[in-house]
């Protein structure tokens, strides 16, 4: 049975949005729109937000709560099987595996960080911005420094415990981090073609809504709020059943969705300013907009806020995960906080060595794959899609609705889920995320 308990309402709203509010929608959310089509893929993405991104985190909020425990003992204590733990156990480890190569990307971030403080981006080429991500992401030895420092300092800032250390920071955190994409925001609206960026991203052309912007919306949707992961569920576990937990997650999500949209008003209007391409992938942040700040005279300071922002979002995310992690060890293995947090940090800084080694001059290749390669496809493409058809099959079939409702209205107040989410949640969730994974897999 878990003996914490988030401080305030407040509390746990701010730190699970801090949770939700990563790299997924400042890094990822900008290059996934950018191919699905900007508006066309937004207005897609804000449907199934509504339709499956809530009701798959408030069940898996609420499941927490019923179990009052965390994943890895909880799903067998809810199922009174301990074969459904197993969705606890594939939860934390796609989370242990995600935070290994996203602490990799945070060092980059921090590289990138210095790299425009000093000047140094100002010095290279246009036409050598991406080699020169290559340099800094096959600079091996100062990565992995990088790394270790990452974890050090979000190992000492969970050991002070959920209201002391993650909820403080996080809080603290989540307002310098609104505040610079704000400002930054402001400035990307004063550029020539801002409105041109603002037309594409914002207006859908709906002859390009299809299938594949479909999937690919609902994947975004998967990787930014976190679903299979199970921390959300371990997050729950730590609310009281006075809790307005439909309120709560509504604003969790839109929380979420609103700094989505915000990098992506920050980022295509200088895109399209600079004459840039939207669809670069996943080097939109690291080439595309280190060559939007290299051309600029404000380039330096503007360059370092805008990589500093993506650090704190990406760094609360870490934090967050690791003390999930690190609660869902004490309860399983009967530990105490320490050696689980040393247990979890150890885990994802060890994983993120080979990671690292994948921008080596001879990388080894599992399946035709670099290890980053490999864990990325493993945990986004195959582990998260089952990990959330898993939560939802056992949610709508195990638990059953009748049960999962009583719990989720336990504490609402004005706002409340009817019986018309009942085939939401048994038949339409599993059914897209289902989609998904096997478009995956094929």
């Amino acid at each position: 049975m878990s003996k914490k308990n988030w401080s305030t309402r407040l509390a746990f709203i701010v730190t699970t949005s801090a949770f939700a509010v990563g790299l997924g929608n400042i890094w990822r959310f900008p290059y996934i729109a950018g191919e699905g089509g900007g508006g066309a893929f937004l207005l897609v993405y804000i449907i199934l937000i509504l339709l499956i991104g809530i009701p798959i985190m408030l069940t898996e909020i609420a499941l927490g709560r019923m179990a009052h425990t965390t994943p890895m003992v909880g799903y067998g204590k809810l199922g009174k099987n301990n074969m459904w733990n197993g969705i606890g156990w594939l939860g934390i480890t796609a989370s242990l595996l995600i935070m290994s190569y996203y602490v990799m990307i945070l060092a980059w971030i921090v590289y990138y960080i210095w790299e425009s403080f000093s000047g140094n981006i100002a010095l290279v080429e246009t036409q050598d911005l991406s080699e020169h991500f290559n340099t800094i992401a096959s600079d091996l030895h100062t990565i992995i420094f990088i790394v270790l420092a990452i974890m050090i300092s979000a190992t000492l800032i969970v050991r002070q415990g959920l209201k002391s250390g993650l909820e403080r920071y996080s809080k603290w955190m989540m307002i310098i981090l609104i505040l610079m994409l704000i400002a930054l925001t402001i400035w990307s609206s004063t550029l020539d073609s801002a409105l041109e960026g603002y037309r594409w991203f914002l207006y859908p052309d709906f002859a390009k809504i299809n299938l594949e912007v479909i999937i690919s919306a609902l994947g975004q949707l998967f990787f930014s709020i976190g679903v299979g992961m199970t921390i959300s569920f371990a997050f729950g576990s730590y609310t009281s059943s006075k809790e307005n937990l439909v309120t709560s997650t509504a604003w969790v999500v839109l929380t979420d969705t609103i700094f989505a949209i915000l990098a992506g008003l920050l980022i295509f209007p200088a895109i399209f300013s600079f004459g840039l391409s939207p669809d670069s992938g996943p080097n939109l942040i690291f080439v595309t907009m280190a060559t939007v700040f290299s051309t600029i005279e404000q380039g330096t300071w503007l360059g370092s806020i805008f990589f500093l922002l993506l650090f704190f979002a990406g760094f609360t995310s870490l934090i967050s995960a690791i003390q999930g992690i690190k609660d869902s060890f004490v309860d399983k293995f009967h530990v105490s906080d320490r050696r689980a947090l040393l247990s979890a940090a150890g885990i994802i800084t060890l994983v993120s060595v080979p990671v690292v080694f994948s921008y080596s001059e001879d990388p080894i290749l599992l399946f035709g794959m670099t290890m980053f390669g490999l864990l990325d496809y493993l945990t986004n493409t195959i582990m998260l899609p089952l990990g959330g058809l898993l939560i939802a099959v056992f949610a709508g079939h195990v638990i059953g609705f009748t049960k999962l409702k009583k719990q989720i209205n336990m504490g609402a107040e004005n706002i409340a889920i009817g019986d018309y989410w009942q085939p939401i949640l048994k038949y339409i969730i599993p059914l897209a995320i289902l989609v998904i994974l096997i478009n995956g897999i094929i």
